[in-house]
């Protein structure tokens, strides 16, 4: 969240995007994202291209300006002779000097390289090159297919640079202007991408002039868009629905992933915080222990002269000492656990490039957390050590010293330990909500079958195929692996069920009139080949599933799940009846018979309610699908047949990569990849608060049991029993704990209702979890102080009596 890019001045780049009071309607086809901003805006950060080289024009403002494609796209590359499926960014001719970025093998991509009928190249990153290619230096120069198409391998970035896009490293950047080879899917036929300025595909970064602010930026380039996107339009759209200009700084390029682990880091910071505090509270308390003991030899000290100044010097240089070398050890650990961190929260197809090695930030960090904590923590022990009144200390053996029944000076040690508690409380409650959101979301049904599933993906597009040809090859590999020994069904579609994107498309019913809240008819699309729903286990409600009639030329048809049926059909039968695909501002397509009726299911989004959704034939309408997702019922073990699969592929079309194969469960498992990093981390941090308390606890009662052998002795010689002593012990432990948890309780119920948004099938103030917590802490506390006070317990009275 922090770092900047790893580039020649990061401080002069400043990143471009767009925000504008309403949707702008004249616009026909965004690929970039487009979003709301904290003022209610719509806003993006895609650009026609077209406005790039209006922007290039303005030496007045730039020094650079380069672009790159609005997401990265994945292609076909074949080098020495095997298919991979990789993912590439398209770039302009300046992209690497605007950087400042060279190569450490070959050249990079220059402004020759990106004109039409250029001889298309790519640089590929140094992870690629050193992971994929075994660091073959002999590469640059070689050339390498690109969907089919020959590129020239013409250099190797820098192993720290990982593009603009934190958290993303593509594997090869091309030209911009190679996009009909490598991402020939984005744009309609006949559409030139670099002329249209109703396509918003690509993302804009620049280097201000020396003295050019940001709002001079903006004030030089609103005028210039809005030119660039509403010529030839007719009518002129209205001054409302034209965006402006913004200029963020672009020192850490886009915010997109910082914005999505915001608030997740700075969570997990607050928990650490906590942790941190805990054990801080802990050391004091051995501290202020350890200045009790002591007394007697720091007022010798005093007596022979030594100065309150010279001796708290001394004490709070052992804090430091103390404090600096868990310190070292917090670094040691973390620079052998940072790839674990990036384990838990990557997935295999959306792997997190960080490089979060501790480095010179995290050293000094470390070092003034490791300096303040030890002045401040230890500033009252070494305060209390060295506030005596010499005759007393020198007379009496500090170990003769009573206490009193309420534990007397150690007041800021039970303190300390109360706050030990209530923070540790804190932060088992966080770890119990996450723990019944996971498994909530876990146990939840999904409306189709988690097992005995294998999924894998694959893109015959990017080798060439396209319409009947590519029908025909899902067709043949389909009926092959029905063949396969153990495979029940088979079939495949867009999208598979959870965790892989989704697609939603306009519709037009006959009859039904928009609600008052809804700007158009809306549902959920997904291309399903034949009996889908059959072999994924969705129940059929009405009608049939699709199947192999439902083929190019056939009449249209789709199944609708239920939500679908009741939103727009109400209560009147669904089956039989039509819709078409479109809006109200174009012509309709044809119409489609709904053939079925689903059960509902999630779709994607384990936490996000059934959706209204339709299933389309993917025989009918190939040319609206690019990859595509296999999903095979097999009665045994789900990976026992993925040799063979691999196998069935490989023979159909040795140059067609298979990737993301996995089961079901598994992907539904990755799909919560967040919910289990935050149950591992908060399970993790709360046991270690757990532990601490409980190790501050029985230090704590430990030394009030010594501190009070005499007074415990007079009480058996008295005639007190052993469950009056042991009582007497444990209440005070009991009462502190209380207080304790009172007001960890109170905290927590503030402190939780911030991860509302983060839980699922329950509140923040849950009070299962809440009285779960709060059980497990009293039964904490109550173990580390019965084995102190047990040991009161057998304290033998005559020789309490002489305890010195």
């Amino acid at each position: 969240m922090l770092k900047v890019l790893p580039v020649k001045d990061p401080g002069q780049l400043v990143f471009l995007s767009w925000a504008a009071r309403q949707y702008p309607k004249f616009l026909q086809w965004n690929i970039g994202s487009i979003g709301g901003d904290q003022n209610g805006q719509i806003a993006s950060e895609s650009f026609p291209y077209p406005a790039s080289e209006e922007f290039r024009t303005h030496k007045e403002v730039f020094t650079r300006v380069f672009t790159f494609g609005a997401d990265p796209v994945e292609i076909n590359l074949k080098v020495n002779r095997q298919a991979r499926l990789v993912e590439a960014e398209m770039v302009s001719g300046d992209y690497f000097s605007g950087l400042g970025v060279s190569t450490v093998l070959g050249r990079p991509i220059i402004d020759a390289d990106d004109q039409p009928g250029a001889t298309p190249v790519a640089v590929l990153s140094f992870s690629f090159w050193e992971g994929r290619l075994g660091g073959d230096p002999t590469v640059v120069g070689k050339t390498v297919q690109v969907n089919g198409s020959p590129f020239i391998a013409i250099g190797v970035a820098p192993p720290e640079f990982f593009g603009t896009r934190t958290g993303e490293a593509p594997d090869l950047w091309v030209p911009l202007s190679a996009q009909p080879q490598v991402a020939a899917r984005w744009f309609d036929p006949g559409v030139s991408p670099f002329r249209a300025t109703d396509y918003y595909w690509v993302r804009i970064m620049g280097r201000l002039k020396l003295g050019v602010s940001a709002d001079q930026a903006r004030a030089a380039l609103d005028l210039p868009f809005e030119h660039v996107i509403t010529t030839g339009l007719n009518p002129v759209p209205r001054a409302e629905e034209l965006p402006h200009i913004r200029v963020a700084p672009g020192s850490r390029g886009p915010a997109d992933l910082r914005e999505q682990l915001s608030m997740p880091l700075f969570l997990l910071m607050g928990i650490v915080g906590l942790v941190l505090l805990i054990a801080c509270s802990n050391v004091a308390s051995l501290l202020l222990t350890r200045a009790t003991t002591r007394q007697r030899e720091v007022a010798v000290r005093l007596a022979l002269g030594a100065g309150r100044g010279r001796l708290m010097r001394q004490l709070l240089t052992e804090v430091l000492l103390l404090s600096f070398l868990g310190g070292v050890l917090g670094l040691i650990l973390a620079y052998a656990g940072t790839h674990v961190l990036l384990a838990l929260i990557s997935t295999e197809r959306n792997h997190l490039w960080l490089d979060i090695r501790p480095d010179l930030h995290v050293l000094a960090f470390t070092a003034v957390v490791s300096l303040l904590t030890g002045i401040f923590f230890g500033m009252a022990p070494a305060l209390r050590a060295t506030r005596l009144d010499l005759t007393p200390a020198l007379q009496e053996n500090p170990r003769t010293i009573l206490v009193g029944p309420h534990l007397g000076r150690l007041t800021l040690g039970r303190l300390l330990v109360g706050a030990q508690v209530a923070m540790s409380l804190l932060l088992l409650v966080v770890a119990g909500l996450f723990v019944r959101t996971l498994v909530n979301l876990k146990s939840l049904p999904l409306g189709f079958n988690r097992e005995n599933l294998l999924l894998f993906g694959i893109d015959p597009t990017l080798n060439g195929y396209q319409g009947e040809h590519l029908v025909r090859f899902y067709q043949q590999l389909l009926g092959r692996i029905e063949t396969l020994p153990g495979v029940r069904a088979a079939s495949l579609s867009q999208y598979p069920q959870v965790g892989s994107g989704e697609s939603t498309v306009g519709i037009l019913v006959p009859g039904y009139k928009l609600r008052p809240d809804e700007e158009a008819a809306i549902v959920w699309c997904n291309r399903v080949g034949p009996d889908f729903l059959t072999t994924i286990g969705i129940k059929l409600l009405l009608g049939r599933d699709l199947n192999s009639r439902d083929a190019l030329g056939a009449p249209r048809v789709a199944v609708v799940n239920e939500t679908m049926a009741h939103h727009y059909f109400g209560t009147a039968v669904a089956l039989g009846r039509r819709f078409s695909l479109g809006d109200s501002d174009k012509a309709p397509g044809p119409e489609i018979e709904i053939v079925g009726v689903a059960q509902d299911v999630r779709f994607n989004l384990v936490r996000r309610k059934p959706p209204p959704t339709i299933y389309l034939p993917l025989w009918q309408d190939p040319e609206a699908v690019g990859e595509s997702y296999f999903e095979v019922s097999i009665a045994l073990k789900p990976t026992d047949i993925v040799p063979a699969i691999r196998r069935v592929v490989q023979e159909a079309d040795q140059d067609v990569p298979i990737y993301g194969v996995t089961t079901q469960r598994q992907q539904i498992d990755e799909s919560l990849g967040e919910e289990r990093f935050f149950v591992q981390f908060a399970s993790l941090f709360g046991l270690l608060a757990l532990g601490l308390a409980s190790v501050g606890i029985y230090g704590l009662m430990a030394y009030s049991v010594v501190r009070r052998t005499r007074e415990i002795g007079i009480r058996m010689a008295l005639g007190a029993q052993h469950a009056e002593v042991l009582w007497m012990v444990l209440r005070e432990l009991l009462l502190l704990a209380a207080l304790g948890m009172a007001v960890g309780l109170a905290g927590a119920l503030a402190a939780t209702r911030v991860l509302a948004s983060m839980l699922f099938g329950l509140a923040a103030t849950d009070p299962l979890t809440i009285a779960g917590a709060s059980l497990v802490m009293t039964g904490v506390a109550a173990i580390a102080g019965y084995l102190p006070a047990r040991r009161a317990t057998k304290v033998d009275p005559k020789v309490a009596l002489r305890y010195e």
